[in-house]
């Protein structure tokens, strides 16, 4: 398997930084990404559109350009997940965990035995046509791929600490948006609840030895999670980044904001 530079740099206690593609899904994309120094992104089949042609090009093109493509499935289901990895994605984020059961289940879905229960379905994009031992294979594939469960409601918040601890994850991702919402403060992100939530989560994933962090437009949110200890960094997405840079050049250029 194509080797997971982002999961290492989290192993080795880095923060990386990535975003999400929810709607530009050509396959330019990831070579603009990587070349802009992004380590990962994630294609959200969750919101948004996406097939498995589609991210399987995508995939192709990211592993060519040197970034590390994620999925992030619509919901903790086998065949969702098997798929996500079997058209070439690094790893999946899972959202709306509500327990450290769940998490084993994804897990299980994710790794090849005897780590997990995945079938074996390795294709080109996976493997970029190179031979071997299947059993090489596996073993590469357990160790690269990446394992993120959401944090987003209030029961994963309540169990948050054996979510960490499960064997097998690798970062723990906050959704800002359903979080608070699950808690009844939706949107309120200078809440003092929500930062504690935010707390105890790197917490949590600190003991356990790894990472976690949210996705946000916001740069001054993303630098106060680093400044907590959040290493899971995503800034914004495909069309908030496009939206707000052409609201910016193009307010410039009327004269309506400073340069």
């Amino acid at each position: 398997m194509h080797p997971n530079t982002a999961k290492r740099k989290l192993r080795e206690g880095a923060c990386i930084y990535g975003t999400s593609l929810e709607d530009c899904l050509s396959p330019e994309m990831p070579v603009i990404l990587a070349a802009a120094g992004l380590d990962f992104f994630f294609i959200d089949t969750e919101h948004s559109p996406a097939g498995y042609g589609e991210i399987q090009a995508l995939c192709r093109s990211a592993h060519s350009a040197g970034i590390v493509p994620l999925v992030r499935v619509t919901e903790n289901q086998p065949h969702l997940i098997s798929r996500a990895l079997d058209v070439g994605a690094s790893g999946v984020i899972v959202p709306r965990l509500k327990s450290h059961e769940e998490a084993e289940a994804v897990v299980r879905c994710v790794k090849f035995p005897p780590l997990g229960k995945r079938g074996y379905g390795l294709r080109s994009v996976v493997t970029n046509l190179q031979g071997g031992p299947a059993q090489a294979a596996v073993e590469s594939c357990n160790q690269e791929t990446m394992v993120v469960p959401m944090i987003e409601t209030r029961e994963a918040l309540e169990d948050v600490e054996r979510i960490a601890a499960v064997e097998g994850v690798d970062a723990l991702f906050i959704g800002p948006y359903d979080l608070t919402l699950s808690l009844g403060i939706l949107e309120q992100f200078d809440h003092a609840q929500f930062w504690d939530a935010v707390d105890r989560v790197i917490r949590a994933a600190k003991a356990a030895g790894i990472a976690a962090g949210l996705q946000t437009g916001s740069i001054p949110m993303l630098q106060e999670v680093r400044k907590r200890g959040g290493r899971f960094l995503l800034y914004a997405s495909d069309v908030g980044v496009l939206l707000e840079g052409f609201r910016q050049g193009l307010a410039q250029l009327k004269g309506t904001q400073p340069s």
